[in-house]
């Protein structure tokens, strides 16, 4: 249903892959260019001349490594820091904002009615969505660090971990929470009693892919502002972007609707019930 149609979202190369090919690039493994060795601040350790010329010989590719920093489709690369970091940000409390109206108001209205109960029962399957990015990320690491922000980004990007390891541990966890959810909805369906000393399995995996999606949520954002690719030949338009930008708050409220028992748990836990 609504969950297998979010496969293209989860995994980006299973999306890019059914695009047309824009660009070739199949002297990347013949070049010095490596992801590894793209600068780790946004802002272009050469000029803008510099770039462009070191393009026009084939030295860099436009989206990829160091060419991240040539002009991206979307232009927001191109601004100074601060108007960067600020539409980043807004671009961060959208997608908030539009998590809440979906989970609050939407599902509200909809709760009980034959969509609902046709669809809800249906979601758990993210689980595999999940599973297969989280082992993308090992496969395809290379296009995943490059859709991941360096220090330095949009003026206020930072994490103590290199591009390499964050698309590594975020890949592990990707994988924990998807067969762990996995776990809990096909004991379900085989009508299988999982000991109760697991707690919710599908809720705990829930609110652990919710927490994993808010974290990765700016490579995607990374992305669209600095047409960073992934898969590396291919060039997505601004407007593909934006729907996957859109289908973050989807993914966010559907995941946190699924978590609601382990969060029920935690509160009377903690005595806040």
């Amino acid at each position: 249903m609504a969950s297998a149609l979010l496969l293209p979202l989860l995994l980006p190369s299973a999306a890019f892959l059914a695009q047309p090919r824009v660009r070739q690039l199949g002297h990347l493994c013949s070049t010095p260019l490596s992801i590894a060795r793209a600068p780790p601040r946004s802002q272009p350790s050469l000029s803008l001349a510099d770039l462009r010329e070191r393009e026009s010989r084939g030295e860099i590719v436009a989206g990829v490594g160091e060419g991240r920093e040539l002009p991206s489709l979307s232009g927001i690369n191109t601004l100074p820091l601060p108007l960067q970091a600020a539409v980043v940000i807004a671009i961060a409390l959208a997608i908030g904002g539009l998590t809440a109206l979906l989970y609050g108001p939407v599902f509200d209205a909809v709760r009980g009615s034959w969509v609902w109960s046709l669809s809800r029962p249906t979601w758990p399957i993210l689980g595999a969505i999940y599973l297969a990015a989280g082992v993308a990320h090992f496969t395809e690491a290379e296009g995943f660090e490059n859709i991941t922000p360096p220090n330095g980004t949009w003026g206020f990007w930072y994490t103590p971990f290199s591009p390499r390891f964050n698309v590594y541990w975020t890949g592990v966890v990707e994988i924990f929470g998807g067969a762990w959810m996995m776990l809990g909805f096909g004991a379900q369906l085989l009508g299988v009693s999982l000991p109760a000393a697991l707690g919710p399995v599908v809720s705990d995996a829930a609110l652990t892919l919710f927490l994993l999606t808010i974290v990765v949520t700016p490579a995607n954002i990374f992305a669209m502002s600095h047409n960073a690719k992934f898969p590396l030949d291919i060039e997505t338009p601004v407007v593909g972007h934006v729907v996957r930008l859109l289908f973050q708050p989807v993914l966010l409220a559907m995941l946190l609707e699924m978590a609601q028992p382990t969060l029920l748990d935690a509160k009377v836990n903690l005595g806040l019930m």
